[in-house]
This record gives C-alpha cells, structure tokens and sequence, in this order.
C-alpha cells in the first residue's frame, strides 16, 4: 500500500506557474514573473567567456545532472518536471513528472546520480509533495513530512519509483499558538527554509542539506525550545527533540539505501537515547545550521563545503567538519562577531529571526555566553564559518573547479552563486564568486585583499542588501540571475543553472 500511494504522486494535472525567485530577508522564496537579469551576463577574466547552452524550453531549473557530454538531465522546481537535454535541445517528454507543492522555497529541489550509476542505475530526488495529488502552490498544501528523498531507476529514457529514503518536515504551522503560550504565533503559515540540495560524496554517502524550517528545538542550539515557561515543546507537534517532525537544521549522512552508516559521529549517542529521535540523531553528520543551497567536496581531500543563508547579518561559507555544530540559532558568523551580529538583528531590517516566539532580543551579548548556551551532543564541535560577509549577499550554488580545464589559475577553485538577481536587488546581486583555497586546502586564501584577514567581508548596510564592499577580489561574474545550480561538466567547463533567466550558461576558455 506505501508503494501505491508513493506512485500514485506522480500522475497529476498542472497547476499555475511560480516563475521568480526572491528573497524575503534572507529567505528565499519563489513568486512573480520570470525574466533575465536586467544587466549583460559577463565574467571579469578575459581569460574566461561564456556561451548559452540552453536557450529555450526550461522553466525554473533548479540544476543539471549529466548522463553524458551532451546529455543530461535538468529539474524544474514547479513544474515537478525532469527534462532530458541532448545536444542542448530540450526533449519533448520528461523522464520524470511530479506533483510538487512549490510554495515559497518548495518544489523539485535536486536530483543526483548513484556513485556507481549507471551500473547501479538509480537517480535521487528531492522534492515536495502535494497533498492534493496536483501541482500546487497553496502554502497549506503538504503533508506534515512532505519533503521527500526518493530513489528512481534509470532504464535510458524514463524514471520509475525505486524506494523512499525518507520524509522531512515541511509544514510549518507557527501561525497556530502553541498551547500554553498565547501571543508567541507567527503572523502566517510559511513555505520556506527547506534547504534541498544534495551531493554523493568520495564515501559513497549520501548527504542531504535541510534547513532549518523555522524550528526552534535542540538542532537549533535550544535545548528547551523557544519558550522560557512550560510546556517547553517546539511548536503544536511537540519537540524540541529531533523527532520527525522536528528533524531540521541538519546535513543527513545515509547510505545509499537510505540506512544510517555505523560511523556517522552521533550514531553513538543517537543508540543511547533511542527510539524516533535517537534514530534521527544517528542520522547527522552536522547541526546548527539555518538554511543553504549550495554544497560541494573538494576532490582532492574529500572535505565537504557548504554555503549557508544568513537572517539579515552573516551568511557564511563553512567547511564541514564531522560532528560540526554551526552556531544558528544563538548566533551566525564568527563567534566573535556575536555582538554584532545581535545589534543587526535587533535594530536593522525585520528584527524576528523568522520566528516571533524567539527573537533576536534573547540572544546572548558576549561570545563566552553564546558558546556555553550551544547545545552540544556528544562529541559535537563548533566552528567559526571559513568567510562570513556582515550583511546578507545569499549565497547560493557551489561547485569545486577540478583539473586545469578552465586554466591552471582556476584548478581547484570554489564558485558560488547567488540567491538573487541583479534585476530583484541590484548590488551584487546575480554575482558569481571565485574562492581560491590555502595550499593545505583547509581554508581560503583570502590574501588578495587585507581587509578579508578576519575572514569577514564588512559589507555596508543597504535596505535591499547585497552590498560588494570587501567582495571585489572574490566576483568573478555578474548578470547570472539566480544560480541555484553550478556544476563542472565532462569537459571540464562550469555550467551555470539561472533560475530566473530560464537559461543555463557554460564558462570556458576564452579562444
């Protein structure tokens, strides 16, 4: 019966179209019409050019998944579609069709290839789920778990239901007053946080990025949730656990079949607890994390970066290590930074954290208070992001450069995207980053300029964000709308997914 009703999600109708992606603070969500960016695509090195690979017949894509040097795979977060691209024409059927529900951050997120593919011919898929059965925008319209990570199976032209791996949490019900706490409700039921993406790594494992979904329980350094009185539970669905409902906040590390590996750093603790919570627990690779759309190994030492969103102050690019806690909710950024950080939050922009049950005001004023109020499992450890920009520029789609394709100044370079256009923000909006790494690649070299030696970029506050002040030595790139998406390609050239301008691009050699 769970198969047949898995399968039956994904025969439906169509449902309107979400075509843009904006940022509300430092939320991304999807809505309005879709266009280019209102400035010429361009890069800064004129070593480097870029074409258009794909000019018509995608709408929203959200990545690109290649098969082969010409053929891959594009996902679009509305339409629940996955489209097959061979010789940059779009085919006329999908391989795949879903009934997503893609309010606000929700939809057909990201799509991998099994490690060992195609002689182990299975496709992942992150998406959410309609409860209607239909494509849907209506914030309402999901399962409570309705974030899924399914498995496929690929027979050369088409993708049939495999197994689930599993179900995360997407209805976020905070408008609702929790029992025994009256007047701490949000305003309206939200669609957002979801995080989504997903990467194999060298190990074969499975690791899968999910944001925070506005809870406020132990993932999110609360080890008594965001209420100071009883009952002291997350929200209508209880916590502040890890149970299901209130796993969030977290990289996942599973094996390919969705089990947990017996060297994830928590499955010791997670065994000593036990029972629903216990078996998530085992789950994490890393917790405090607060939302993020870009993830990627460095193939030459296996380490695992990861680009996080901030609320208004500090987004962040970290590198991951085992048992990593990140810091959100008691603070973003570096440690040091945590005054900082506060005075943004609570003087500058909306002043809510997202949640109005938990805000800004009750976050700790010192660094040494910020630290012994870190909820820490077992064998947890914290660490300062390796470059945090003061105020949002959203980060977006990471990949590594591997091998000299694009030119021995670019081997082993990290690119990064970002969460909006130029058109929606201006600034450095639409912008694509270049991070060179330290010769023992465990952090970045941020040399170029000076003022980066504290590893933060003291951008300058402007109500729509996205100021480039101390950025000007890492931009590469500017006019690439929203890039959810890059990736390096069998040839060795960087394909960039926009979003917004329905395109992707390809960054080569100049002739």
């Amino acid at each position: 019966m769970k198969h047949t009703r898995s399968v039956s999600r994904y025969r439906r109708g169509r449902s309107g179209l979400l075509t843009a992606l904006a940022l509300f603070g430092a939320t991304l969500t999807w809505s309005g019409s879709a266009q280019a960016d209102s400035i010429p695509v361009q890069l800064l090195d004129p070593a480097l050019q870029v074409s258009t690979v794909v000019s018509s017949g995608l709408t929203q894509p959200m990545g690109i998944v290649f098969l082969g040097r010409n053929d891959f795979l594009v996902p679009e977060k509305s339409s629940g579609q996955i489209k097959r691209v061979i010789n940059g024409v779009v085919q006329a059927m999908p391989v795949l069709d879903l009934a997503v529900n893609s309010a606000s951050e929700r939809g057909l997120l990201s799509v991998v290839l099994h490690p060992n593919f195609p002689t182990q011919p299975y496709v992942y898929v992150r998406w959410t789920e309609s409860l209607s059965g239909v494509d849907s925008s209506a914030v309402a319209d999901v399962p409570l778990l309705g974030n899924r990570v399914d498995r496929f199976t690929w027979d050369g032209s088409t993708l049939s239901f495999d197994m689930n791996l599993m179900r995360l949490r997407a209805r976020q019900t905070d408008n609702i007053a929790t029992s025994g706490h009256p007047g701490t409700n949000n305003a309206n039921e939200a669609g957002n946080h979801n995080g989504g993406v997903m990467r194999f790594g060298p190990d074969g494992k499975l690791y899968v990025f999910m944001g925070d979904q506005g809870r406020r329980g132990w993932l999110q350094n609360l080890a008594n949730g965001p209420f100071l009185t009883a009952p002291q539970v997350d929200d209508t669905f209880g916590g502040p656990a890890p149970d299901n409902a209130h796993l969030a906040g977290v990289i996942l590390r599973v094996n390919d079949d969705g089990s947990t590996p017996v060297d994830n750093p928590f499955y010791a603790a997670g065994a000593g607890l036990g029972g629903e919570v216990g078996q998530n627990i085992q789950k994490i690779y890393s917790y405090g994390h607060r939302n993020g759309f870009g993830m990627a190994f460095d193939a030459q030492t296996g380490y695992l970066w990861e680009t996080e969103n901030a609320d208004d102050a500090y987004s962040e690019v970290n590198r991951v290590v085992p048992g990593m806690n990140g810091g959100w909710i008691q603070f973003a950024g570096p440690i040091s930074r945590v005054r900082d950080w506060k005075t943004i939050e609570t003087t500058q922009f909306n002043q809510t954290l997202q949640q109005v049950r938990y805000p800004p005001t009750r976050a700790a004023y010192s660094p040494a208070l910020a630290q012994a109020r870190l909820m820490m499992l077992p064998g947890a450890v914290y660490k300062d992001p390796e470059l945090s920009w003061r105020y949002e520029i959203g980060p977006s789609g990471t990949a590594f450069v591997n091998g000299t394709a694009l030119g021995a100044a670019y081997a082993g370079s990290l690119w990064i995207g970002s969460a909006r256009s130029f058109a929606q923000v201006g600034g450095t909006g639409g912008s694509l980053y270049r991070l060179r790494l330290t010769p023992d690649r465990l952090n970045l070299d941020l040399s170029a300029d000076l003022r980066l030696a504290d590893r933060v970029a003291d951008n300058l506050f402007r109500a729509q964000k996205f100021e480039g002040t101390e950025s000007e030595t890492l931009l590469i790139g500017k006019g690439f709308g929203i890039t959810p998406s890059i990736e390096q390609g069998p040839d060795g050239a960087l394909y960039v997914v926009s979003l917004s301008d329905n395109l992707i691009y390809r960054i080569s050699p100049s002739p």
